[in-house]
């Protein structure tokens, strides 16, 4: 062997003489075959993770691209979304106009202005004929000579007035001035004929600004485009010019959008600026429109770039020791080659070793360091002095100063086991820095053995866990907690709560569930914001919390509920003094973002074992006791009884009978006729809604009225009535009746959510009716609330020519200023002061006053409840124009009313105020 690498080296050409010795010899050829192969690996290794890291980059940018193209898709498909759907409404009525040939154009202008404030993306919403001229809208005078039909969504719309939505080129507005994006749909005739359009348009700076705010970084971009690869906006800007005609876009971009792909990613240069990005690219819900959001490779790359330079720093310096280090071996062979050969060797790999293992231990990313049997340190590499703070020199020889005081016993049987000979043990612990900073460490100790095979010490490698251990007690929180408040959620209230239930049936006490509902919190978050919202609900909780005791727990089930429990408690005497400090404590305003906020609470209480015995009966009887509380006008509590629980299947009971009523024909009305007091004939007759249950007979409104205005199921069933109302009164008059005024109460909760004006147009139009022989009562908490939109419906209503009145006139604190706006006929004068007219002179007076007024508004007056000839007379005094009540006839049946109108018709009021009966 020796003798072939002799010849190998002396024939070899090229090698220096000094080499040929080393050469010559086959442990220093492995030697140096292993140093090259080791640097070699050490490149491929570095080239690898450089390799791997470059993708981690990249991914990364890809992934923030993609978080913010599919922000902005979904911020302006839902902005056009919205903004569709004002064109919707606007197009639906102008084809309710047209098709009823009445074109209403100060109403249509109204409309118009309602739909732009309700969208504040919009710059404007104009109504064109079919010409393209401008008719209606934002800037639009009457008689204006503008005109759109040379923009291309005009030209689309007209020759295909059935294509939908259309948007625009961006184009400079011709009444704005500005740069914008229009949206448009067709209006079309009854007969489907092209009638013009609704176009809204958007400033393209909304686009911009909205690129503006969302920033990656210098060099970042944001471009939004056609399916044409024509740019609508851009960021940073490019000139306006060019909006709507610049063609743009990589091959990648092309065929992304060719392949009517929904995102995608790619790199490339810009066409537009010529810069080198990561590319996201997704298509706009919806509409045809695209993103492509870019980040710079430069930008993007930059902390990689870093770890490269230091990456090549470090493999340049291991190359050039392990050269250092083939150089020193080859001088020291060259000059003992002769003499101590083998010796030479033995010591030269030792050398290499303890500078491989120095290299590695002090290259590595891991804390490493030595203790030996009476726990000093003997050795700290350099991740362990960047990880604990501590230099090697300040800790070498010394015990391990990063364990906090009291703390050495935590894992002294650990260290016992490893310097007994246990192979390797991995705990985790928490250590300190040289600052005092207390983290978690993830540590594993193994022994190290001396030259004589005995263990002298061992070797640990820490890491440094504290994210991670965040990271687990973060979960845990969530898991637990409430993460607006930080209180305990249902899941850990359900605990606490198993936990008080089971000593109360060791220890014979009691457990208390409050159930707390915020009142008129839903003002307060839709008014101020939900910023405002969630500060004022920490407050509440922190002032909860005041009000209990450390062993109670208080929940947030989220909006403004919380649910408290109150363990240990021997009697239902202890539950008052927390209700009091809870009323109290949120008596106090809460200062929050400037406003001085005032809130009040509705509470329910169950208490175990007495109203149930597991935790889901406890909180649905809390649950109906808080809604109790609030029925009974809010601010207060209410401990659950059973009569609750009977209340409560009673309204499930109705209401899921409610639903059916209406397809099973249940309902009817009865009709109570109104008298003309000077005069003495029927002038009108009130419609009253009666249910016949199947089950329970003729149910009370006052049972089942309030049921159907809490599940909103009055809607549907205030349209029936309508309908009905008409169809009776249009076949009264058929019928040969004198024309008759039939009147119908509406709910405000049926004003508020149901299409009020619509129906009452139906309900005339199927039956033939006349609008003035239809009058609507209104309720007085009706008009107290969103007074604009109440007017405008009033108003609405008063176009279709029915009549208007106030029912129970005079309950309200507000009424008498709306008399004022609000077109109304009659004043319906509650029957609460006619029951005491005779006898009470605050009544009298009361009545007198209302009657003079409404004449001197030119309002006629109705009195409600009238029973008997007394009141009859004293109205009569007060000249009041009509009455009602059982006085004359109950409510009754359609046929019996058409008998009663025919007896009646004979009847003379006298001077003196007598009926002849």
């Amino acid at each position: 062997m020796s003798k072939t690498h002799l010849g190998f080296a002396q024939t070899t050409p090229g090698v220096p003489a000094w080499l040929r010795p080393v050469f010559a010899n086959g442990f220093m050829v492995r030697l140096f075959s292993g140093l090259l192969l080791l640097n070699l690996l050490v490149i491929a290794l570095a080239a690898w993770a450089l390799y791997e890291s470059r993708l981690k980059y990249e991914e990364r940018a890809t992934s923030e691209v993609q978080n913010l193209a599919l922000l902005l898709d979904h911020d302006i498909a839902a902005s056009i979304r919205e903004i569709d759907l004002s064109l919707r409404a606007t197009i639906m009525e102008i084809e309710r106009a047209i098709a009823a040939d009445r074109r209403d154009d100060q109403a249509l202008n109204f409309f118009i202005e309602q739909q732009l404030f309700q969208h504040p993306d919009l710059d404007g919403l104009r109504v064109t004929d079919e010409q393209g001229r401008m008719t209606h809208g934002t800037g639009v005078l009457p008689g204006s000579k503008l005109a759109v039909a040379d923009r291309d969504y005009f030209v689309r719309l007209r020759d295909q007035p059935y294509t939908g939505l259309m948007i625009g080129q961006p184009a400079l507005g011709r009444i704005s001035g500005k740069w914008v994006i229009n949206l448009a749909r067709a209006i079309r005739t009854p007969e489907g004929l092209f009638a013009g359009v609704v176009v809204g348009s958007i400033p393209v700076a909304r686009f911009t600004s909205a690129f503006a705010t969302l920033t990656l970084g210098p060099g970042d971009s944001f471009t939004l485009f056609n399916s044409e690869m024509r740019v609508v906006t851009r960021h940073p800007e490019v000139p306006e010019a060019t909006l709507g005609g610049m063609r743009f876009g990589s091959p990648a971009l092309q065929s992304l959008v060719r392949s009517e792909a929904v995102e995608g990613s790619y790199q490339g240069v810009s066409s537009i600026d010529g810069v080198h990005r990561v590319f996201a690219y997704r298509k706009v819900r919806g509409v045809p429109l695209h993103i492509v959001a870019g980040l710079s490779t430069a930008v993007a790359l930059a902390g990689w770039r870093q770890e490269a330079t230091k990456a090549i720093g470090l493999v340049g310096a291991f190359v050039l020791v392990t050269l250092l280090l083939s150089w020193f071996i080859c001088h020291v062979w060259r000059q003992q080659a002769q003499a101590v050969a083998a010796l030479r060797s033995v010591n030269l790999t030792l050398d290499a070793e303890k500078h491989l293992n120095q290299t590695i231990i002090q290259s590595s990313p891991f804390a490493i360091y030595t203790r030996n049997q009476q726990g000093l340190v003997t050795a700290w590499n350099l991740a362990a002095e960047k990880l604990f703070g501590w230099r090697a020199e300040e800790v070498v020889g010394k015990p391990l100063l990063s364990v906090p005081i009291g703390k050495e016993e935590e894992t002294r049987e650990l260290r016992e086991r490893v310097l007994r000979g246990e192979s390797i043990i991995q705990f985790e612990v928490q250590r300190q820095k040289r600052d005092g900073t207390v983290f978690d460490l993830s540590t594993t100790m193994a022994p190290l053995r001396g030259a004589s095979g005995e263990i002298d010490g061992y070797l640990a490698i820490a890491t440094d866990v504290t994210a991670r251990k965040q990271a687990e007690r973060q979960i845990e929180f969530l898991a637990y907690r409430d993460v607006l408040t930080g209180l305990p959620n249902r899941l850990l209230l359900h605990d606490r709560f198993t936990q008080a239930v089971a000593y109360a049936d060791r220890a014979s006490l009691r457990v208390a569930l409050l159930f707390i509902d915020l009142d008129n919190f839903k003002t307060i978050n839709d008014s101020l914001g939900h910023a405002v919202g969630d500060a004022l609900l920490k407050e509440i909780a922190l002032r909860l919390g005041a009000c209990v005791r450390e062993t109670d727990t208080i929940s947030r089930q989220g909006g403004d509920e919380f649910l408290i429990v109150l363990p240990d408690l021997s009697g239902t005497e202890a539950i008052s003094p927390v209700l009091a400090k809870i009323r109290e404590q949120l008596h106090v305003p809460f200062e929050l973002d400037g406003h001085e906020l005032t809130t009040s609470a509705s509470i329910g209480i169950a208490i175990y074992p007495s109203d149930g015995r597991d935790f889901e009966t406890l909180l649905k009887k809390a649950d109906t006791a808080m809604y109790q509380a609030k029925d009974a006008g809010r601010n207060s509590y209410r401990f659950f009884d059973e009569q609750m629980n009977v209340k409560a299947v009673e309204h499930l009971s109705f209401k899921t009978g409610l639903r059916r009523a209406l397809d099973r024909g249940e309902f009817e009305l009865h009709y109570q006729p109104q008298i003309n007091l000077t005069t003495g004939a029927v002038t009108g007759a009130e419609a009253l809604l009666r249910w016949n249950h199947p089950e329970l007979g003729l149910v009370s409104p006052a049972r089942f009225i309030p049921v159907a205005e809490d599940s909103g199921l009055i809607v549907p069933i205030g349209e029936w009535v309508i309908q009905e109302a008409c169809r009776q009164g249009a076949a009264w008059k058929q019928a040969g009746l004198p024309p008759l005024v039939m009147a119908v109460n509406l709910s405000a909760v049926e004003f508020k959510r149901g299409d009020v004006e619509h129906k009452v147009m139906r309900a005339l139009q199927d039956s033939g009716l006349d609008p003035n022989c239809l009058e609507l009562e209104l309720t007085e908490s009706i008009m107290i609330h969103n007074t604009e939109q109440v007017l405008a419906t009033v108003q609405r209503l008063k176009l279709l020519g029915v009549k208007l009145s106030i029912d129970d006139f005079g309950t309200g604190y507000s009424s008498l200023s709306y008399l004022k706006r609000f077109d109304v006929d009659k004043l319906k004068i509650d029957q609460s002061f006619i029951r005491d007219l005779a006898s009470d002179p605050d009544d009298a007076a009361i009545i007198r006053a209302i009657i003079q007024m409404a004449r001197s508004l030119n309002l006629r007056t109705l009195a409600e409840g009238v029973e008997n000839g007394d009141m009859l007379a004293r109205l009569r005094d007060f000249e009041c124009d009509e009455a009602q009540g059982y006085f004359f006839a109950r409510p009754m049946p359609a046929q019996d009313f058409v008998e009663f109108v025919g007896q009646w018709a004979g009847r003379q009021l006298l001077m003196e105020g007598d009926w002849i009966i």
